[in-house]
């Protein structure tokens, strides 16, 4: 008879920990994008749940403290709480830079590109600004926008904070009026300014089209 018992999470390397414990590395989410997922992981059956949430272990870094910081996965994290479940899965960490003041952690986060203190408006902002909590961070549509047309406009790698870089490539070139008035027509003028040159250094550029 085969085994049908689901896999431990323990065989390679998770822990369920709460998401009260992880600190987020970023200072803004679309909202749109957590309530798109807290609807569908609502419907899932816990077994299911469980199985996503071993799928997308939150992959953290060990700051001072001994406290860990998400560099990844923030909008599965707010969704999750929206929905009454709070915990997620990790792997081990990262890097384990527990030993680091503050400002040199921070330093070292934004060297490696761990985290993303750029406010809705494009402004660089002090990583100590970044709330403590997942329920703190703010909406930020143009994220939104660049996870609408990831595909389309360019196309989704490994890359931490992908959304973020094109969002603020397309606040550039588009006002925050446009998107809440016609989010159809800020869509297809977001894929035309993927093609562009000005977009060639940002990942998972396709080229002129």
């Amino acid at each position: 008879m085969t085994d049908q018992r689901p896999p431990d999470p323990t065989q390679s390397g998770l822990r369920e920990v709460p998401i009260d414990g992880l600190r987020p590395t970023q200072l803004t989410l679309g909202l749109s994008e957590v309530r798109r997922r807290a609807k569908i992981m609502a419907a899932l059956s816990r077994r299911d749940l469980l199985a996503l949430l071993e799928e997308k272990a939150v992959p953290c870094v060990l700051g001072p403290k001994k406290r860990l910081y998400m560099i990844d996965h923030h909008h599965l994290c707010r969704a999750l709480l929206e929905i009454g479940h709070d915990t997620v899965m990790v792997g081990p960490p990262r890097a384990d830079w527990s030993n680091l003041d503050v400002p040199t952690f921070w330093h070292r986060m934004e060297t490696q590109g761990f985290c993303w203190p750029i406010d809705v408006d494009g402004n660089r902002r002090p990583c100590i600004k970044i709330p403590e909590h997942i329920s703190e961070l703010t909406d930020n549509p143009w994220r939104t926008l660049a996870r609408g047309v990831r595909g389309k406009a360019y196309s989704n790698l490994d890359t931490p904070f992908q959304e973020f870089m094109w969002g603020n490539y397309y606040r550039s070139f588009m006002t925050t009026r446009l998107l809440q008035s016609d989010i159809e027509l800020a869509e297809k003028l977001a894929v035309k300014l993927s093609r562009l040159d000005e977009a060639q250094d940002l990942p998972g550029y396709l080229g002129p089209k």
